[in-house]
């Protein structure tokens, strides 16, 4: 009998794909995913550093479900960079080495599904791309049947519902955007989505026949034509908590590079909102446009009923409010002109708050393109910014096309959109979110998405998109508990955070909070910084100091971060512009006596620290400067919902 070397390495290596025998690892080594096929169907493992992180589970959606044979294997391997245009790293690493299974269903009509697998040193991702084939035109996924099996059952953290470490997977509710799971040894990972511009959301949920394992639920259904590719499921790891808030660009990495040839116009800066400092009067505004020039703001945001009402109410709204308003609006006749869903001229008087809200209004007596020319002709030029309200856009269902109001507010000379309660979530509507961000950046207008919306790392193709809301803020904090109101802000950076940017709307200075943690929210939170307040509090006889510096220093794209926590105690975000750090720390519920060394500086440099720290049992904060090197550690003493602010700078010429 002659022997067939060839067609007997062809059957060992089909047995060996069979049984799961292909590997992936990172390019540092450290992560390593086996993946094949198991009894019919794709299965996918992933260890950090030796150890299991997730063990065998399945692979694979609905829309073809096999069994399935392994018809192919492709390896490949990206190492480049990309510059951002704001956020933590200026420059951002894109290296990973990818894994493509390529799958016929075993009997039938023998449809091909592939699925793709990336291994970052930062962690791994999953989709799943129907290629193009005889017989079929399109494809709609319903489910995702990914596993991500952990051993035994972790516990959990996501800011749906407050489930920080106090739940596990097993008794986790739905989650709300992305979930963190403590694996052990101090390890964490992330679970979360990315490029979603033409896919439907997904939530996690635990598997309640099958302990310590999560899967993705879409919202919707999702449909496309073929090849059509899902949405990424990543998992971010790190071997600290602290790492996996660095690690977290990889959401970031798993979208298309940017698809602007000029960014210049996009500036990384901090806004003030006019909400607490100013009525929407042009003369008003000109002065908070004043004192944000002086103090380092770039942008200044004009919230809602600037243009009127947020809705164009319906005759039976118009004739409930008739009916039932307040004395008030007898002698301001001007409301009726004002709930008509208008988005390109100012309102003129006052605009109702509500359909059902009979007592009071905001006042509006703008000239918008005498403030957009005012604010250009500052020593500090003051971008003006103007909401949105997604339901009076075309795309969502109003009246007035997107291209038609951003070309109006490009003419005005605007710098940027705030769309508020953008309809997340769907495939359709995901898409249409992308497409306005993409119509705005046409016209150069940088984009804030607030309400439901999650990023997905869309912010890499359209760098215009420099914050998104998707968060529990501080305007909602009155329905939050008091016991978990700093626990919030501290554990966002490590749940939510980990999806992108998120707005959180901070106010400056609420009596929950001192004045250090709520400036330290700048420094902490990713994405365009912004406050409400300050004007007052930070004008002579306001209860606002010197800590202002930080958020007049504080630059809107940096090139390296660090991150220190005792998770749910507080957490420290150090980044550095060029030589100089800045630095800022929060703490929860309770007070903070800990040390912060310093090894993150330059070793043989001195540094000059400007520091802001609470009073003890005061809200407020005073002010230090010492000298310092990388050898130094530093008190980090902070009271309960407190904060702690650092600058360091560089001395010319010194040495320790």
């Amino acid at each position: 009998m002659k022997l067939n070397i060839a067609g007997l390495c062809a059957m060992l290596f089909a047995a060996a794909l069979a049984r799961g025998g292909e590997k992936v690892q990172s390019p540092d080594g450290r992560i390593e995913v086996s993946a094949g096929v198991e009894n019919g169907q794709p299965t996918w493992a992933v260890t950090f550093c030796g150890q299991p992180v997730l063990l065998q589970g399945e692979l694979g959606v609905d829309a073809l479900r096999g069994p399935f044979a392994l018809a192919g294997v492709e390896r490949a391997t990206s190492n480049s960079t990309w510059r951002a245009v704001w956020g933590n790293l200026s420059e951002v690493p894109d290296h990973f080495n990818a894994l493509t299974l390529k799958l016929a269903e075993a009997a039938g009509e023998r449809r091909a599904l592939t699925v793709e697998l990336r291994a970052y040193n930062e962690g791994v991702a999953v989709r799943y791309v129907v290629p193009e084939q005889p017989g079929l035109k399109e494809a709609t996924v319903k489910k995702l049947l990914t596993e991500f099996r952990f051993e035994g059952d972790p516990v959990i953290f996501t800011a749906r519902d407050y489930q920080y470490g106090n739940m596990t997977v097993s008794k986790m509710k739905k989650s709300e955007g992305a979930v963190t799971v403590a694996v052990g040894g101090g390890k964490f990972v992330s679970l979360t989505d990315a490029d979603r511009a033409d896919f439907s959301v997904v939530s996690w949920n635990g598997r309640k026949d099958n302990p310590g394992t999560l899967t993705a639920s879409l919202h919707s259904p999702a449909t496309g034509t073929l090849p059509f590719k899902t949405s990424w499921l990543a998992m971010v790891i790190g071997e600290t908590a602290g790492k996996l808030v660095e690690n977290r660009f990889l959401v970031e990495n798993l979208n298309p590079p940017c698809a602007l040839a000029d960014t210049s116009w996009i500036k990384p800066g901090k806004a003030i909102c006019q909400v607490y400092n100013a009525r929407m009067v042009t003369g008003e505004i000109k002065k908070l446009m004043d004192f944000g020039s002086a103090h380092g703001f770039d942008y200044l945001e004009i919230d809602h009923s600037w243009s009127g009402a947020e809705t164009k109410w319906t005759p039976a709204e118009i004739a409930n409010f008739e009916k039932n308003k307040g004395p008030f609006w007898k002698d301001h006749p001007e409301w009726r002109d004002n709930v008509k869903g208008g988005l390109m001229a100012p309102a003129k008087g006052y605009v109702p708050f509500r359909p059902h809200s009979f007592q009071g209004g905001n006042f509006v007596d703008l000239d918008i393109p005498a403030l957009t020319a005012y604010g250009k002709s500052l020593k500090h030029p003051i971008g003006l910014c103007l909401y949105v309200r997604g339901a009076l856009l075309k795309e969502f269902g109003g009246e007035h096309a997107i291209e038609d109001v951003f070309a109006c507010y490009e003419k005005w000379g605007l710098a940027g959109v705030k769309p508020g309660f953008v309809p997340p979530s769907s495939q359709q509507n995901e898409r249409a979110i992308a497409y306005m961000v993409q119509k705005a950046a046409e016209h150069k207008l940088i984009v804030v998405i607030h309400d439901a919306f999650l990023p997905y790392g869309l912010c890499r193709t359209y760098p215009n998109l420099v914050n998104v809301e998707g968060v529990a803020g501080e305007e909602a904090e009155p329905s939050i508990a008091p016991d978990i109101k700093s626990l919030h802000d501290i554990m966002l950076p490590f749940t939510r955070g980990i999806m992108g940017s998120f707005d959180y709307t901070p106010q400056i200075f609420k009596n929950s909070k001192t004045h250090c943690h709520q400036v330290a929210m700048l420094g902490v939170f990713l994405g365009r910084a912004s406050v409400r307040a300050g004007m007052k509090q930070w004008s002579p006889g306001g209860e606002g100091g010197a800590e202002i510096e930080f958020a007049e220093k504080m630059p809107g794209l940096t090139d390296e971060i660090k991150v220190t926590t005792d998770l749910g105690k507080w957490v420290t975000v150090a980044r550095r512009k060029g030589a100089s750090w800045f630095v800022a720390s929060m703490s929860g519920n309770a007070g903070v006596k800990a040390s912060l060394p310093l090894a993150f500086l330059k070793p043989g440099a001195t540094y000059t620290a400007s520091i802001y720290s609470d009073v003890p049992g005061r809200r407020d904060a005073a002010h230090t400067a010492q000298r310092v090197t990388a050898a130094t550690t530093l008190p980090l003493a902070m009271e309960p919902n407190g904060g702690h602010l650092m600058i360091l700078e560089p001395v010319e010429g010194m040495t320790p």
